[in-house]
């Protein structure tokens, strides 16, 4: 495909246009540049035209980062709304008492940090194809009338915005987080009668969001979205190219999605790569560094927050990293008795079926038993991270935390594989058979040298990469894990 492509780029490139919109755009491996009109992106992938009306698309990724700037700023020029919008869009922007659309006139041909920025939505990761800006409301946040408790924006390629995902009433936080459930709804709700259990809080954060979208946008009209077992009816309003799509999801949660209208009329399919290329696109995140380290780069981060979701925020990370769509919070409420508390192995079943109608697969590792080198490296060599179920103990955290600092600053690194056995050896025996601080992290690189590997936990960016050796590690594991394979 890739040779193909090449070809015919310089075919194309061979022809020649000028033209009053068009924009020039280069291609890296070959460096042949053309003059095209921009028709859109989606899902990373450019369509334009040529000067006889011809039609073509190319991945993004094999532009220039030149090119790709280009392309981003001609699309937000392009996009710009008229002055007869400007009251359209203060007054959607009314209904959901935010600054949500700005002076471009789609959202999925801007920058996913300026939508945060007029949100207050805090970045929490930004990788070289994905990103996310994600906050934990307060109890007075109002979003189309309610109160989520979670708030996600998603970008992609280009950091160009993807989706919004915005969590209210749902089982985890229901009667947890704030206390007694309904004291949200009398403090930021006063004129409301507050709901005395899950399901009426439920059903009144969705009716409260219908109606909002209803005054702005007219009445809804239901489809289903999502596949398979992860498919769920919704009610659909669209304004422009966004759909936003309400589920209300019984004794689980409510829940709004904000999506391009493609999308929507997709019901949330994503395109699906096979798996040969799939792979050569994961194994160009493994990075190999002169003292032995292997890791795999541009996982995103996801934090998991008050709740504790160290399970459904680890899955998530590892699910979108593979191009499986997923947010922490609703994996959450499919495990989660009311009131907290994780079940991993109902969590991973779940997990299985989404995976699995996106043609990938879960696997179960057994690494209580075979917490080594020759496992690890079966995944980190492809660019596959594994989920690790460990005990997150006080001493094995002070150890990960000093000495990954201390690794900075190594220039003998054969020195550093003494130090830090030696202290495995005294300090592992005393880890091994303490049950305590359950956890999921995610193993992403290792050292053979230095009998090391590197960690990563759902608790943000300081936690992304901390390397403790594999004796402690191995000390400390929990049953078993899991790897999101092709």
């Amino acid at each position: 495909m890739k040779k193909f492509l090449l070809i015919h780029f310089a075919l194309l490139a061979s022809i020649g246009i000028v033209h009053a919109e068009a924009v020039t755009i280069t291609q890296t491996k070959s460096g042949k540049s053309l003059e095209v009109i921009v028709k859109g992106v989606e899902a990373g992938i450019l369509s334009f035209e040529i000067s006889s009306g011809q039609s073509f698309s190319i991945p993004v990724d094999q532009l220039t980062p030149e090119s790709i700037e280009t392309i981003k700023q001609h699309l937000a020029e392009a996009h710009q709304p008229a002055a007869s919008d400007s009251g359209e869009v203060a007054a959607i922007n009314s209904v959901i008492g935010h600054d949500l659309f700005g002076n471009v006139a789609s959202l999925w041909q801007e920058d996913a940090e300026s939508i945060a920025g007029r949100l207050s939505w805090r970045l929490e990761s930004k990788k070289e194809k994905s990103s996310s800006y994600r906050s934990y409301t307060e109890l007075d946040y109002l979003f189309l009338g309610a109160h989520p408790y979670c708030v996600t924006l998603y970008g992609g390629e280009g950091n160009l915005a993807k989706s919004l995902s915005l969590v209210y009433a749902n089982k985890g936080d229901f009667g947890s987080r704030l206390g007694m459930g309904e004291d949200h709804f009398k403090e930021v709700l006063p004129d409301v009668t507050p709901p005395g259990n899950l399901e009426e809080a439920i059903e009144l954060d969705a009716r409260l969001i219908q109606e909002k979208l209803t005054s702005g946008l007219g009445e809804p009209v239901e489809q289903y979205y999502g596949e398979k077992e992860d498919k769920r009816k919704v009610k659909r309003w669209d304004h422009k190219d966004h759909a936003f799509l309400l589920s209300s999801i019984e004794s689980e949660y409510t829940h709004l999605l904000i999506v391009p209208t493609n999308n929507a009329d997709l019901e949330g399919k994503v395109d699906f790569i096979v798996d040969s290329d799939f792979r050569k696109i994961q194994i160009k995140n493994v990075r190999y560094e002169e003292n032995g380290d292997v890791w795999v780069d541009n996982i995103p981060m996801v934090d998991q927050g008050p709740k504790g979701y160290c399970a459904p925020a680890t899955f998530e990370r590892a699910m979108r990293y593979m191009n499986v769509p997923a947010d922490m919070y609703l994996l959450a409420t499919a495990a989660t008795a009311p009131g907290g508390g994780t079940n991993t192995t109902k969590l991973s079943e779940d997990c299985k079926r989404i995976v699995r109608s996106k043609a990938r697969r879960i696997k179960e590792l057994e690494l209580h038993e075979d917490f080594d080198f020759r496992t690890l490296k079966k995944f980190i060599d492809d660019g596959v991270p594994v989920l690790w179920q460990m005990c997150s103990l006080d001493d094995y955290n002070q150890i990960a935390n000093d000495r990954s600092k201390a690794r900075e600053s190594v220039e003998d690194f054969a020195a550093w594989a003494s130090e830090i056995s030696a202290e495995a050896a005294e300090v592992a025996p005393r880890l091994a058979g303490v049950k305590d601080n359950f956890h999921i992290c995610m193993v992403i690189g290792y050292n053979e040298s230095t009998n090391e590997v590197a960690v990563s936990d759902s608790w943000g960016p300081r936690y992304e990469v901390r390397w403790v050796h594999i004796d402690i590690a191995r000390a400390v594991t929990n049953r078993g894990g899991f790897a999101i394979d092709f």
